[in-house]
Parts: structure tokens; sequence; C-alpha cells
């Protein structure tokens, strides 16, 4: 009787243990997860602590079943369900202050300087039955950071070939939104997401070069009338090698918009061009606009490799296609990329 006792008594104290260090590691892991980037071993622990603080939950729930029955019959179980209820469906639905601070750690990964690391290489490949194959190499720079992106192909005369990639969130018109010209210094008490909004400043000069103007006078695509899929692709969030390839062409030009959320600065922020309804309509991540690297291939020199230059921006509000090439308001956003390699190949 005595030993039954002993070990009840020291298997609580192993589960209250394991409880207090987990809960310890979940609180460590869960504040770097808000403030950084993500980091597969840092997600790895916050795994496998929180399996174990659920198992050790359920064996403290079944050694404390009766003070908690007992508990239960009063009103502190309904209080505590409805305050359970709201914290559940408020995050769910992204509505504040539960979407602000989802915003506020968001926007410190945004501005987060990174490490580089040449070791981290993703592989996208797209369509490479074509004539020219090309291998796009980037390498992300400090404040690269879930772009939305756009590759494609003009003419030697500048004229829209086709597209290479594109991101699926711009490609499917996957934003939420509620910006109002009326409402933007106030629009993170009063944010609503629903309806259709799409980025038009996200990637302005790919989406007027394609040249397709949909029912509302727009030229990204929406959520009813997605882009194919064999050009889409989800956010690359590394350094990456893009697959591709284009029909022969004597010389052409291949150009890269990208832009980043989130990374505001004293030129582009909520309080700056107040009367543009477009630039405070939208997702609320307002930001730099955003930015353009071309390189113009020649089939002929025999050239295996291009360096691609940055050439501009976008327009802020993605009003219209033009490239800028003053460079001097932007400042993260120059530190997006550190290079971009494209390396051309025939396969005849």
């Amino acid at each position: 009787m005595a030993s039954t006792i002993l070990f009840q008594m020291t298997f609580r104290k192993i589960i209250s243990l394991s409880i207090g260090v987990s809960f310890l590691v979940l609180f460590i892991t869960g504040i770097l997860s808000y403030f950084q980037v993500y980091i597969r071993s840092t997600a790895t622990i916050h795994t496998v602590f929180g399996l174990l603080f659920s198992f050790g939950i359920l064996f403290h729930l079944k050694n404390n079943f009766r003070p908690l029955k007992r508990y239960s019959k009063g009103k502190f179980l309904f209080i505590i369900l409805m305050i359970g209820s709201l914290l559940f469906f408020g995050s769910y639905y992204q509505t504040q202050p539960f979407d602000a601070i989802m915003n506020f750690g968001a926007k410190q990964k945004a501005t987060e300087k990174k490490e580089l690391n040449l070791s981290n290489y993703e592989i996208v490949e797209m369509n490479t039955s074509n004539d020219v194959l090309l291998t796009i190499d980037l390498l992300r720079s400090e404040h690269y950071w879930h772009p939305q992106m756009a590759v494609w192909v003009e003419d030697e005369q500048g004229n829209y070939v086709e597209t290479l990639f594109i991101s699926k969130a711009t490609a499917r018109g996957l934003f939420f939104g509620g910006r109002s010209k009326d409402n933007f210094k106030t629009f993170d008490e009063q944010k609503d997401a629903s309806g259709d909004y799409r980025r038009v400043n996200a990637l302005p000069v790919w989406s007027h070069k394609r040249g397709i103007k949909y029912t509302d006078s727009l030229y990204v695509p929406p959520s009813n009338n997605p882009l194919p899929d064999a050009i889409t692709g989800a956010t690359i969030i590394d350094n990456f090698q893009l697959l591709s390839s284009t029909n022969e062409l004597s010389k052409f030009k291949l150009k890269i918009e990208i832009n980043v959320a989130f990374d505001d600065n004293e030129y582009y922020s909520e309080y700056d061009f107040p009367d543009d309804e477009t630039f405070h309509n939208g997702t609320g991540q307002l930001g730099q606009p955003s930015i353009i690297f071309e390189t113009a291939i020649d089939m002929s020199d025999n050239k295996n490799y291009y360096l691609m230059e940055l050439i501009g921006h976008g327009h802020y509000s993605g009003q219209n296609g033009s490239i800028n090439s003053d460079l001097s308001t932007l400042t993260t956003a120059k530190q997006i990329v550190e290079r971009i390699v494209v390396g051309v190949k025939t396969t005849s």
C-alpha cells in the first residue's frame, strides 16, 4: 500500500515537472517563431515539446479528474468556455486585435536582417520543354522575405511574350483586405477581411505588361479567374534555381519583378499618399514598391550566363506599368536580392 502511494506521488511529480519544462520550452520557441523567420529546428522542438505537454496534460486531467469535475459544476466553466471561444474564433477569422498582433510579428520578420546561407537552395521546375532552357539562379539578401514574384519574357523591342513564373497568391487573387481612403488611419481597428481584394501594387509592371484587363478594369487576376497552374508556384522563401524555358528568339529580354510586404519606410507608409485611394485599398500590407531586374539575352553571342541588373521600381499603388529608374526612395527593398544569374542553353 505504501509503495503504491509512493509511486503515485512520484508519478505526479514527474508529470508536473514535465508539464512545467514543456511549457517553458513552448514559451521560448513560441516567442522565437513569432519574431523570427521559419527555422525547421525551432519548429521541430516546438512540435515535440507540444506533444509532450499534451500527454502531460492528459495525465494531469486523469490525476485530478474529481476536483476538475467539481469545478465544472460552477459558473467558472461557462466563463472559461466563453473566453476560449472568443480567442479561438477571433484568431481564426483574424479579427482585431489578433490580426494586428500577427501583422506586427510579420513586420518584424520582414525587416529582420537574415544571415545568408549558400547551402539552402530551392529547385523550382516549371515548363522545360521549349527550345531555350533557362536557369534563373537567385541569391537572396538580408531583406528577402516571402516575396511576390513574376518572371517573364519580352522581345527585343520590349513587347510581352510570355510569363514563366508567377507567385500563386497573385495568380489566384488570394489576398484579403479592407483599406480605403477614408479608414486607412484607423484600419487596424476596423479591418474587414471579406470580399475580393487583389494587391494591384504588388507586381504592377508585370500585370500591365501582360496587358489583360479584367471586368473591374484591374490588371491583376481575380480569384474567380486565376492563371493556369503551369506558370504558378508557391512563394519561394529562400535562395533558388528556377528551371524554365522559352521558344527560341534571336534576341529577347528576361525580366523579374519582386515585391516584399510590410517593408514600409519614410517614403512609403500608411500616412503617405493620403489622397491615393488605390494605395490605401487592399490588404493593408503597405510598403516600398516592387523592384525590377532585367537582362538582355542575345543567342548569337554564345554566352552561357547573364547577370540581371536592378533597373528600377514599379508604381507604388500599381496604377500603371511604368518602370521608375530613380531608386533613391528605396531602402530595404534594395537589399532583397544579392544577385541573379541566368543560365541559357539551347536544346538543339
